[in-house]
Order: structure tokens, then sequence, then C-alpha cells
């Protein structure tokens, strides 16, 4: 029985192969929650099977896919369940209630809407109280003819704008009533502000129908109604309106963002550059700079990119100081940043001022998100981030539409909250107390880490090759020596 005869260079190169794979599977294997940086237990809202929860400072800056690939919520099985990314909404200020009393406006009852026209209308002070003088320019009916066709109200004092307005009235049965809402300065100039359309069924014919129909909140788009009147018309209708109420409120408070400290980067020998990496590709949307001392202002320039081949990219100019004025200290606000993902970021400082006496303290700002999951199977759960590797990984989001039955907008917004408790985390490499503080390590220079990689790897092959080709050749060589003779035929 003849020895197998092994061919190395072919058993090394499938070796390797396999060493590699089995390196990737292990790196990348998204189904597996060890294998992500950190994981987090939740703890779910009762008797719901959708809920959400907002993405913790722990989850974001642990993520290595900007598109936050990396992210899972696995059940007590191991099984990651259906789940969706979602903005968080911005938050609307309280809002404040203003009651005005209605000042009826009297016409002709066969003049129609168009009686409302020739009128003149003043508001007068007198003895404390308001006074509603209403001058027609043409001839005015008998007492007994005359209706009221619309309210005035004031509104001077509303100092905050207008969201929404409640009429106060009683309606006709039976009758859809147009109501107008206009607003005027001087009485005489009225612009619209909107319209409205009620209809009150009339019990008697129709017991089971609704009692009113329609929007009784009237939508003003939040009006700016300060030094203004109100005037409502309604046509020939028999409505009664004793008054208004106004709903009031400030504009959308912005959304509340993430934020993430950072340690002290590593100043360098040049005092107005500051160069350091960030171990996550979670689009930033803005950064925190608090330069050393006191009574300290520095123009910056702040610049970014994704790894070391790249040219640096500008971002923002800004000025960061702190001062102290009136026995209070003042700190400049966060630079935005724009939501950009980014590996490394340089600070530079103007060249006119001596930069940075030592390395500042910063921090990061993030974009709320919030996950909204269906909790399918047993407990318990746990949020997983941070994944190796997975930059271009696929993701595991599904559409909201998908996930929520019926869905409408911003409906993700009402579900119930679950947690997630960021005390327990299980850190790889890391401890719990560490897991929101982000660390600076100094951008070095040279090839990166990932190129190094690749290139060894491809050196790796060619040499594979070589030595196969030259094993091969080496073979082939030795076998045409070692071959019989032809014979001859003699002569």
């Amino acid at each position: 029985m003849k020895p197998v005869a092994l061919n190395l260079p072919l058993a090394l190169a499938a070796a390797a192969l396999s060493l590699c794979a089995g390196a990737a599977h292990a790196v990348t294997d998204a189904s597996k929650p060890a294998a992500y940086a950190i994981r987090i237990p939740v703890t779910l809202a009762a008797d719901a099977p959708l809920q959400r929860m907002l993405l913790p400072a722990e989850v974001l800056v642990r993520l290595q896919s900007p598109g936050y690939a990396d992210l899972r919520l696995f059940n007590g099985t191991g099984q990651p369940v259906p789940m969706a990314l979602a903005g968080v909404a911005a938050a609307s200020a309280p809002e404040e209630s203003v009651t005005l009393p209605a000042y009826p406006i009297l016409g002709a009852a066969s003049a129609g809407t168009a009686g409302l026209e020739g009128l003149s209308l003043r508001i007068e002070e007198r003895q404390g109280q308001r006074v509603v003088q209403i001058d027609s320019a043409g001839t005015a009916g008998p007492a007994a003819t005359q209706t009221v066709r619309g309210a005035l109200l004031d509104a001077r004092d509303v100092q905050l704008p207008v969201a929404r307005m409640a009429l106060d009235a009683d309606l006709p049965a039976g009758q859809p009533v147009t109501f107008q809402v206009q607003a005027s300065k001087d009485l005489k100039h009225w612009h619209p502000l909107a319209e409205t359309v009620l209809y009150r069924a009339d019990a008697a014919m129709a017991p089971t129908a609704p009692g009113r129909l329609g929007s009784e909140q009237i939508d003003l788009q939040r009006a700016d109604l300060k030094d203004h009147y109100l005037r409502v018309t309604w046509g020939d209708a028999a409505v009664t309106l004793r008054g208004v109420k106004l709903a009031t409120s400030t504009k959308t408070s912005p959304r509340e963002r993430v934020n993430a400290s950072m340690a002290v980067p590593p100043l360098g020998n040049n005092p107005r550059e500051l160069v350091f990496a960030l171990p996550f590709a979670t689009p930033i949307a803005a950064l925190q700079i608090k330069p050393p001392g006191n009574n300290v202002l520095i123009p910056v320039r702040v610049l970014g990119r994704n790894h070391r081949e790249q040219p640096w990219s500008p971002l923002a100019s800004a000025v960061v100081y702190t001062m102290t004025m009136e026995g209070k200290e003042q700190v400049s606000g966060p630079i935005e940043l724009g939501g950009a993902s980014l590996r490394e970021i340089k600070i530079e400082a103007d060249p006119k001022t001596p930069g940075f006496a030592a390395a500042p303290e910063m921090a990061l700002q993030f974009e709320p998100a919030q996950l909204v999951f269906l909790a399918s199977g047993q407990g318990p759960f746990t949020l997983a981030a941070g994944l190796p590797g997975a930059s271009a990984a696929a993701s595991a989001f599904l559409p909201l539409a998908s996930l929520v039955p019926g869905y409408q907008p911003a409906q993700e917004n009402q579900l119930p909250m679950a947690l997630a408790d960021v005390a327990r985390a299980d850190i790889t490499g890391g401890k719990p107390e560490d897991s929101a503080r982000v660390p600076a390590a100094a951008a070095s220079g040279g090839i990166s880490t990932r190129s190094a990689v690749l290139w060894g790897v491809l050196l790796a092959g060619v040499g594979a090759l070589a030595l196969m080709a030259w094993l091969l050749l080496r073979q082939t060589r030795r076998a045409g020596n070692h071959a019989p003779a032809e014979p001859t035929d003699a002569v």
C-alpha cells in the first residue's frame, strides 16, 4: 500500500482559511449575546406585548454601526425578539388655559352674513367695565329685527402663542353651523385665522346620535394674538356663545439629548492641537468642551474623520470659554456636529491664542432613540450592543408599520415603557461604574490596525501561493528526472 502524499501548501492554506473563517464567524456572530460588548438586563412593563425602551448612553457609546445594526434584544432562551428603531418626539411645554368672555355682535335678521361688513366695532372702558359700541354705516332696523350674528373677544393681554380654541356655545339642533375666526388690531381690518363646522343632533329625532359632530377644538397654529381682537361669526344660525377657552403654550422644546462624559484626552506637545480616537460609530449630535482654568476663552475648530487614511474634514467652528461673572461660572454651550459618525476628532485652537494649558473636560451628546419591540418568549430579557466588526452588518430592525398593527404616526410614543437596568450591566473587559464614560485614546499616526491586518493577510496569501508554486515546480522536476527512458529501435 502506497503512502498518501500530503500536499503541504494546500493543507496550510486550508488550515489558514479555516482559522480565518472561524475567527470571522466568532467576531460577527450576531445571534450570540456573549459576542456583544455590553449586556443589560431589561425590566418589562406588565401585561403589554408591545413596549418601547429608551436607549441609554451605555449602549450608544458601544455601537460599532452608525445605523445601530449591532443592537439586539434577546429573550430568556437567547432568541432575538422582533424590534424596530424609532426617534423620540420633542417634548411640548405645559399648556395654559385662558378664558375670554364673548361680547355679542348684533345684525339685522334679514341682512345675511353681509350685515357684518358694515359694522364698526369699538370697545370702551366705563367704570371698570368694557362696553362694545357697534356703529353701522347703513340704516339700523328696528330692535326687534336684530339678532346675534357673532361675538367679539378681547385677546390683547394673551402673551403666549395660542394653539387651540374651544367654544362655549349652545347650538341649534339639526343644523350644521360654520364658525369663522378672524383677528384684528384695530377692529376694522380683519384677517382670517381658522374655520370649523359643528353640528348638534336633535335628540328627539335621533336619540342614538352623538351629542355633537365636528371638531370642537379649533386649531389656531400657535397664532400670536397679543394686542389683537378676535371675531367669531356664524351667519344666521341661532347660536349662543358665552365665551371661548384658549390653550396657550410656548414653542415646542427641543428633545432632551443623551449625554456621555469623556475621559480627559491626552494633550501632546502642541497645546493648540488635541487629537483623540472614539471607540464607537454612533452619530454625534454635539460636543461639549470646557477649557481648564478661569476666565479662559479659546476660538476652536473641530475636524473629524473615520480612519487615518482619510483627510480631516471640518465640522464646526466655535468659541469655548469658562468665565466667572457676578460670582457665577459661565461655560460655553455644546458645539453642534450635525449627527456625524466619527472615529477620530481633532480640535484646533486659534493660532493667535496660547491654546490649552491642560486637556479640557469634554462630553458627548447624542440624539435620543428608542427601541420598539414585541416581548415574545419568556424572560429574562437582555439588551445587547456593540459587536466587533459590525460596521457593515445587516440591520435587524423592522418597519414600525410591520411591528405595530394599524400603525399611526407617533403611535410608538403611547406604548408602555420598559427599563434598561444599567446598574447590573455585564461589560466585556470593563466595570459597570465606567459603563457610560467614554475613553479618549490617542489617535496615533501611521497605518491603521484594519489596514495592517488586511495587508498581513494579503502578504501571507501571496507567500503561500509562492510556496505552493515552488513546491509544485520542484515535484514536477523530480518526477521528470526519475521517468524511465523510452526504448529506441535498432538500426
